[in-house]
């Protein structure tokens, strides 16, 4: 029997999966405020944002890998392959792709097509995983959940198209993040997911700085309200990306997965506080009330 610890344990692992999309939910209004505090116009200067911020976020997690273990963090031979997977295609693959698409749409529209990244994993877990098969059960759960998010971010009126370089870059980086969660899997099994977030999350933050450069990224730290935003931000990624390859670790993709329905939601909650806005409208509960259920059909088990 798989031994219980606060990662599997029925209520630490909702409230533990809940903390971690709320933490991502709080980098929606950060980086926009990111953005705006840094004076980041271009493309080449979102991608180096994000790249300081994931070596920050990288460097982080590897000191307290350190002091939690009392040890450098030595990569075996057998370990640097999928770190380095995980490096491109977590995090350097799916933020330079949905950083590209975001350029040229808008925001409610990338949270919807980007949260396909949890149907997509429920679907293609099954074919890496026996233990975590496809069901009626679980794509029914991601269905109700996905229609919440389309209900919060779609408003009437909306201009419906579709653009490779504006949603066709935001599904790409939904693959991206589909796959990655599946290597993330798999190398938590064999790597201790301290070290191995640590890690992934450094080289897929050099790897997006590399890129920016060539595009003419830049960004001047003369702000300190600026500076502690992107300091904020990176320690959002390290606890959130922590948290996941713990629960990841110990737990099916799929049941854990769903649970990231909840980012566009919290994403929608703390951008409105931020801007003043009133967020206890019918779409806003009906949307919360959406995700829930299908994060709980998705895990639904009979006694």
């Amino acid at each position: 029997m798989e031994e219980k610890n606060i990662f599997n344990k029925n209520l630490s692992f909702t409230l533990l999966a809940i903390a971690a999309t709320a933490l991502w939910g709080t980098a929606f209004p950060g980086i926009k405020l990111g953005y705006e505090w840094f004076g980041i116009d271009n493309t080449g200067s979102k991608l180096l944002f994000a790249g300081i911020r994931f070596i920050i976020a990288g460097l982080m997690v590897l000191t307290v890998y350190v002091i939690r273990y009392k040890k450098l963090p030595v990569l075996q031979n057998n370990e640097i392959k999928p770190v380095l997977l995980l490096a491109l295609i977590q995090v350097a693959g799916d933020y330079f792709f949905y950083y590209l698409g975001l350029s040229v749409t808008s925001g409610g529209v990338a949270a919807v097509v980007n949260s396909f990244d949890t149907f997509c994993a429920v679907i293609v877990v099954s074919l890496f995983f026996k233990n975590d098969k496809l069901t009626v059960q679980k794509v029914i759960g991601c269905i109700i959940g996905l229609t919440g998010i389309v209900l919060i971010n779609i408003r009437g009126g909306s201009d419906i198209s579709f653009k490779l370089t504006g949603e066709g870059f935001i599904l790409i980086s939904a693959l991206f993040s589909t796959f990655g969660v599946i290597i993330n899997k798999k190398a938590a099994l064999e790597i201790n997911p301290v070290m191995l977030t640590g890690y992934y999350l450094l080289i897929g933050g050099v790897i997006l700085t590399a890129i920016a450069i060539p595009l003419k990224g830049h960004i001047s730290f003369s702000n300190i309200k600026a500076d502690l935003c992107l300091v904020y931000l990176s320690m959002v990624s390290a606890l959130a990306f922590l948290i996941w390859s713990g629960l990841l670790k110990y737990n099916n993709v799929s049941k854990t997965s769903v649970f990231k329905l909840m980012t566009p939601i919290f994403g929608n909650v703390f951008s409105a506080i931020a801007l003043s806005e009133n967020i206890f409208t019918p779409a806003h509960l009906i949307s919360v009330l959406l995700v829930a259920t299908g994060i709980g059909i998705v895990n639904y088990q009979k006694k």
